[in-house]
């Protein structure tokens, strides 16, 4: 993370709802639009600049980026995350057997990779159980188990859901996780999503089934806000909170925890007037998705499209 205007990587979050220069200063904060350096319209193979409207007024731009001096462009849609997913199904019901289930949940406490945390719950089949009888057993173990982590109660829990799908002697366990962002800070590496896997000894080895491998997803409003955050370069040094107890505060960060972001990730080179010294650079804008025609993401890459050449970036959900 950079913490000057000589910082190599930054990110613009907000809205190209504006056309012009003077629509932007007369426009709504985190307005942004894609403009030819001197403020004009862009034109091809014109050098350019990223202008926006913060939260006080003020207009900030990005560097001064050269047509001829751009690397790569790419545009990149929202992809929504999956959560991980075990099913546990073609049980048989082997009577006075004990079915354990094990759930190893990794990066817990210190959120490094090796440090995990076991849970297991149990049931012992009985004369008269079924499938469903077995499945429901687990369940309420787990349930039981899980009620004593923080934020939980006798049914539910922060980390994962236990359900059971189909009846009788087609009953399955399935073991899904869960989104917990209730510590969620832009500053602070926390756990959203959980990462774990689960298994079950029992005398007849049932079927078990990874449903869903799980995915953190892309542009999402998690990963949007601690971009935003680390890459806010001299932008964000109110935010940092380094003159305790003289602490200014400063406007809160553009992208939200909720939100669902396409991207727009340019990489040039800046060189200095009298050195041949190049400095590779990235430029990265977020903008709230939205349904086709989804003009907000397109009016940027239209504009990089003019200045670039046709189709050098593609369109998100344009159609």
């Amino acid at each position: 993370m950079g913490l000057s205007s000589g910082q190599v990587r930054h990110m613009y979050v907000g809205t190209p709802d504006v056309a012009d220069f003077a629509a932007l200063k007369a426009g709504n904060a985190n307005s942004l639009v894609l403009l030819g350096a001197d403020g004009q319209a862009v034109a091809a193979g014109q050098d350019f600049k990223l202008f926006q409207k913060d939260a006080l007024g003020n207009i900030i731009s990005s560097d001064t980026i050269k047509a001829d001096n751009v690397l790569k462009v790419r545009s990149v849609a929202y992809a929504a995350p999956a959560l991980r997913k075990y099913t546990m199904s073609a049980l048989t019901v082997d009577v006075n057997s004990l079915y354990t289930v094990r759930l190893t949940v990794e990066g817990f406490g210190s959120l490094s990779p090796e440090d995990e945390y076991v849970k297991m719950a149990s049931y012992k089949a009985v004369t008269g159980d079924d499938q469903e009888a077995i499945v429901d057993g687990l369940i309420v173990s787990l349930n039981r188990n899980f009620s004593r982590e923080p934020g939980a109660t006798a049914t539910s829990n922060t980390a994962f859901t236990f359900s059971k799908t189909g009846t009788g002697a087609t009953a399955a366990l399935v073991i899904e996780g869960k989104v917990d962002d209730t510590n969620f800070d832009g500053n602070k590496f926390t756990r959203v999503f959980t990462a774990f896997s689960a298994d079950i000894s029992a005398t007849t080895y049932p079927t078990v089934t990874l449903t869903e491998a799980g995915s953190k997803g892309v542009g999402t409003g998690y990963q949007v806000v601690r971009s935003e955050f680390e890459l806010l370069g001299e932008r964000g040094d109110t935010m940092r909170l380094g003159a305790y107890p003289h602490n200014i505060a400063g406007p809160a960060l553009v992208a939200t925890k909720g939100g669902s972001y396409d991207l727009v990730e340019i990489s040039y080179y800046d060189e200095g007037r009298d050195e041949a010294k190049k400095s590779n650079k990235q430029l990265t804008v977020a903008m709230q998705t939205a349904a086709i025609p989804n003009a907000a993401v397109n009016s940027v890459i239209a504009d990089l499209n003019t200045i670039l050449g046709a189709s050098s970036v593609a369109t998100i959900k344009a159609s």
